[in-house]
């Protein structure tokens, strides 16, 4: 009697085995990765920590040879401290290496280098104090053993090393074996996994895409009403998700289309800006030459006064609204930019002078040359000392910081504040200062910040606003150093 096995129990049973052995190999793999893993973790921890100790272990000892020389030659105290920190360094690696060390041989030889620096500690000790006494050749007599001392200890640190290296290297060893065998049960498992899947789609391809063809050409000859029901519940749910994917899509495209409408806004605002521009310079020039040839009266030349003020006024907002729109491109120059802070000053003086702002600059040094554009940085730098004098509405102090610093990710960073002594902005409107067009005052533009914003973030840099010491509102620049800088020394 011939056995009938169905097609659902042949799937079933050709994916059992093939989870089977994915599983277990999968969970063989990620048992003994765990112990792999745990073997390299305590490798690093047990070997390469203990290299690295030993590695400075050897080269604090190494700059401590010459500092008792120097005290011997001119008596200045500068080179015993710097003997003790150097010894207290040496102290700190001995104590450190040898919580890594668990090899007898390595370990005696620690303990030989320890009892060693502890006389010749002791030997230092006598040198200075018959040096303090004026002994000098008994103090070069102690100091010739203190030099043959050092140089055993170097010759056991430089043993303690090649130690710690052999073991370094044994452990290698046995990390390769490890992941050799690794390698070995996937190379077991894999064959295997594939012979599994060959089988299961074979049944796939013969007993369902078979049927699903013929359901495709119209014919009646399918396989039995189970596999039909399932399939029909398949392709329900395929149109489902068919037609929800369809009106998500259509929203994409309705999102996708306001976008391009707002941006084409944008392109016509840009446009109508320059077009309104160029009569308006017109308007602004035939105003200025009617003003100089009629004789006004004092009412009509306070009105001249009031539309001159408002043309300009509508000037500046288009002007802020170009730059915004079309912002220009950087043009970076190495420069440092307390050069900048200094030429913004200048051009701001005689306004700070008329208004009684007292300003006070912060620098140890002139921060260090970087990439920038120095013209775009001082319109930053006008705006922000700009906003500080008009909050300040009449005498008050302004005070401009620099400083370097790290920041991540940016790395090494230069850092500018400019924080004045006026009321300060609350807190819930410090972000909203930085939005387009947000403005507290009658003339403003709501342009200037957000143009200082962008200017900076081109830069690769941040522009933030937080409250000052002294109550008032406080704006920091971080510019961030360039390759170059960021390996250079300090600049003078």
């Amino acid at each position: 009697m011939k056995l009938h096995v169905s097609l659902r129990l042949r799937i079933y049973l050709m994916l059992g085995l093939l989870m089977a052995t994915t599983v277990g190999g999968g969970a063989f793999m990620l048992w003994y990765g765990t112990r792999l893993q745990t073997f390299f973790t305590g490798l690093f921890e047990r070997q390469v920590y203990a290299l690295d100790a030993a590695m400075r272990l050897e080269s604090t000892l190494a700059a401590q040879r010459g500092y008792l020389t120097y005290y011997s030659l001119d008596f200045d105290r500068l080179w015993l401290s710097r003997l003790a920190e150097q010894q207290a360094a040496f102290e700190r690696e001995l104590h450190k290496v040898r919580a890594f060390v668990d090899d007898e041989a390595a370990r005696k030889l620690l303990n030989d280098i320890e009892s060693g620096f502890l006389r010749l500690t002791v030997e230092r000790e006598r040198v200075v104090e018959r040096l303090n006494a004026g002994d000098r050749d008994g103090a070069n007599a102690i100091q010739a053993g203190a030099r043959k001392r050092f140089d055993g200890l170097i010759t056991q640190c430089e043993l303690f090393l090649d130690s710690l290296r052999g073991g370094l290297e044994r452990d290698r060893e046995d990390g390769i074996g490890r992941m050799r065998l690794v390698n070995a049960m996937a190379t077991a498992f894999l064959p295997v996994s594939l012979l599994l899947g060959l089988i299961l789609a074979a049944v796939i391809s013969r007993q369902i895409l078979g049927p699903i063809r013929r359901l495709a050409q119209g014919e009646d000859d399918l396989v039995g009403p189970d596999e039909v029901a399932a399939l029909e519940t398949r392709m329900h749910g395929l149109l489902e998700r068919a037609v929800q994917a369809r009106s998500k899509l259509e929203k994409s495209q309705a999102t996708l289309m306001a976008t391009e409408r707002l941006a084409t806004v944008g392109k016509m605002a840009a446009g109508v800006a320059h077009s309104i521009r160029n009569p308006l310079t017109s308007v602004k020039m035939r105003l200025f030459s009617l003003q100089r040839s009629l004789a006004l009266s004092e009412n009509q030349q306070e009105d001249f006064q009031v539309i001159s003020q408002e043309i300009k006024h509508l000037d500046l907002i288009i002007q802020n609204f170009l730059e915004y729109a079309k912002p220009p491109k950087l043009s970076l120059t190495r420069v440092s930019p307390s050069t900048v802070t200094d030429a913004a000053l200048n051009l701001l003086q005689l306004r700070l002078d008329s208004q009684r702002v007292a300003v006070s600059v912060e620098r140890e040094d002139p921060l260090r040359p970087i990439l920038i554009d120095p013209e775009q940085l001082k319109e930053v730098l006008v705006n922000l000392l700009s906003n500080s004098m008009e909050a300040l509405d009449g005498p008050g102090q302004v005070f401009i910081a620099e400083s370097e610093g790290f920041i991540e990710p940016m790395g090494r960073v230069a850092i500018i504040s400019v924080a004045d002594s006026g009321p300060g902005v609350p807190e819930q409107e410090r972000e909203r200062v930085f939005e387009p067009f947000h403005t507290t005052k009658e003339e403003g533009t709501g342009l200037g910040l957000p143009i200082a914003r962008r200017i900076v973030t081109e830069h690769g840099g941040t522009l933030s606003l937080t409250q000052a010491k002294g109550g008032g509102a406080k704006f920091t620049i971080t510019l961030p150093f360039d390759a170059q800088t960021q390996g250079g020394a300090r600049w003078h």
